[in-house]
């Protein structure tokens, strides 16, 4: 642009001249910040005006700008202002990723000289790339606006300063435009608007992926040190995966919003909005401290809703089926509000509704009526959880209400739970979770401990329940404490059931990978002085007297 304002300061005072033709030189040209050097000009008698340059300098821009050339057919004609159907150019180093020299070109459309402002309307091309442009400079300002239609995503590839990732894409292009506003005083301005049509990647790794994605997005940043931006946008249809996490948006589009902007070393998040309308909405705040180690995100949760069954198929389910927790039928709705810090919630409240979860696919387990009220770190609040009904296999624990401890990231019982279970009873004295401080963390750092008793449990029931072979008497026995860490569930002392007058203890029992696909066990097994009879009469190889002591160790299964 510096070209043409030279050119049109230089033409514009000699195109009336009745000369035959008028030939410039000069050594160097400065406007402002910006300097031209080896600058020659040639305005024949026609009309016809080539202007050059050797270089350009530029004070914020340090990698060469060189060969830098302007032609017009006619400088001046009635009705299409100056330099229609003018053709520029010039050589730019430092945007290419190979280091190479990019030609960024373009054709002028026309050149308005009104008062104190210059108007270019025309189009560039740069790198397989091709926009409209519109440069208008003002003495207190320069405007510049692209538009672009149908442009090749690939494309962006070639420049230096795209990501790695941009390497992902296979295929996809955009259309859009985009506003800078450079005033002499004050910070810069840039409005956006832009689609994204069946954006499509793949990582190496096949971990990031998207096929057909369209995206559309708007948004205003204030660049300079009062940095401020607004941002929106929807995704609207096509395939994403982010690790674990899939979603296809052919049901619903997913609406986003946020407005970045710095605090000092902070990073600010304000008014971040996620939603899809019908099963998933999220409003909040986030601050990323790139100095806090090794839990710089923190988040305030305004407002945060699931609603079931749509909110599992769509979010929770690609996750879940990690850990086999996939074909559930889940119905009701989750509420949260508060504070995601340091890697745990510190506070705030939730709420889960009616929450039913059925495992339809392995029948190992259901829950109904689900309802809780959560506040974690307020101690004046006695938070709960309870349940019309609960089957663990098919064995059916019951309703419960529960008291539970509102400490920042653990969920605990605050007093014992009595179940009736199988005509007797299933006590827990502990039961409590302390959650990992990162979700993707889960199997490792998810902390589980329990101790419990088991009371006059009817034996019969049982095996009647799990489809085995009739047993007769009761079930009684400790559960000592049970933990689950690092991946592994495991009991410390024994587990001893009191069975056929006698009782059988299991110790030394690990469970691996408990919601991984192949999970393992391995314990000792000691038998004390089981009645034989009791034990025979529940099999159909006759009856035998007398008492039987044994053991199985080393005991492994897969």
């Amino acid at each position: 642009f510096g070209v043409l304002v030279a050119a049109t300061l230089l033409a514009q005072g000699l195109v009336q001249a009745a000369l035959p033709e008028i030939v410039m030189t000069a050594e160097r040209i400065e406007l402002g910040d910006m300097s031209i050097t080896s600058v020659s000009g040639r305005l024949a008698a026609e009309g016809r005006l080539e202007v050059t340059g050797e270089a350009l300098e530029l004070a914020a821009w340090s990698e060469p700008v060189e060969s830098l050339s302007l032609l017009c057919p006619q400088w001046s004609a009635a009705g299409a202002g100056y330099c229609a159907n003018g053709e520029w150019s010039f050589v730019m180093g430092g945007l290419r990723s190979d280091h190479g020299a990019s030609r960024i070109s373009g054709m002028i459309d026309g050149i308005d000289l009104a008062g104190d402002s210059v108007a270019l309307n025309g189009r560039v091309a740069l790198e397989g790339l091709r926009a409209g442009i519109t440069v208008q400079s003002f003495s207190d300002r320069l405007q510049v606006q692209l538009e672009w239609i149908d442009q090749p995503l690939k494309s962006l590839q070639a420049f230096a300063m795209s990501p790695p990732q941009m390497m992902w894409l296979s295929r996809g292009s955009s259309d859009g435009s985009i506003e800078l506003l450079l005033p002499e005083s004050g910070d810069p301005l840039l409005d956006y608007d832009f689609r994204l049509t069946d954006l499509s990647f793949d990582s190496p790794e096949g971990r990031f992926a998207g096929e057909g994605l369209q995206l559309s997005s708007l948004g205003s940043l204030r660049l300079g040190e009062a940095y401020a931006a607004e941002i929106t946008g929807q995704v609207s249809s096509g395939e994403l995966l982010l690790d674990d996490f899939y979603r296809d948006f052919a049901d619903a589009a997913m609406d986003f919003g946020v407005k970045p902007g710095w605090a000092g070393p902070l990073v600010i998040f304000d008014e971040i909005l996620l939603t899809d309308h019908t099963a998933f909405n999220l409003q909040g705040r986030a601050e990323f401290d790139p100095g806090a180690g090794e839990n710089p995100l923190s988040f305030t949760v305004s407002n945060l809703e699931l609603d079931f069954p749509g909110a599992y198929h769509r979010y929770v389910e690609p996750i879940a089926t990690i850990f086999t927790l996939d074909g559930l039928e889940v119905t009701g709705g989750i509420r949260w509000s508060g504070e995601w810090e340091n890697g745990v919630f510190e506070s705030g409240e939730l709420r889960v509704d009616d929450l039913t979860i059925v495992d339809l696919q392995r029948d190992r387990f259901a829950v109904t009526g689900l309802e809780a009220r959560m506040r974690p770190g307020d101690h004046d609040f006695e938070s709960s959880l309870n349940w019309r009904g609960l089957l663990l296999g098919p064995v059916n624990l019951g309703p419960a209400n529960l008291k539970l401890d509102s400490a920042p990231g653990r969920v605990a019982l605050t007093q014992e739970l009595s179940l009736d279970v199988l005509g007797g009873q299933l006590i827990f004295e502990q039961f409590a979770i302390d959650l990992p401080r990162r979700i993707d963390r889960l199997e490792e750092d998810l902390d589980i401990a329990l101790r419990a008793r088991m009371q006059s449990m009817d034996m019969e029931l049982l095996t009647k329940a799990m489809g085995w072979p009739a047993f007769s008497g009761d079930i009684s026995g400790v559960i000592p404490a049970v933990s689950f860490d690092d991946g592994v569930l495991s009991v410390d002392g024994e587990i001893r059931f009191d069975v056929f007058d006698g009782s059988i203890a299991l110790s030394e029992l690990r469970v691996e990978r408990p919601f991984g696909v192949l999970p393992s066990l391995a314990a000792n097994i000691e038998i004390y002085d089981l009645d034989l009879e009791q034990v025979t009469n529940t099999f159909s190889f006759g009856q035998i007297g007398g008492r039987l002591d044994g053991y199985l160790k080393d005991l492994r299964m897969l």
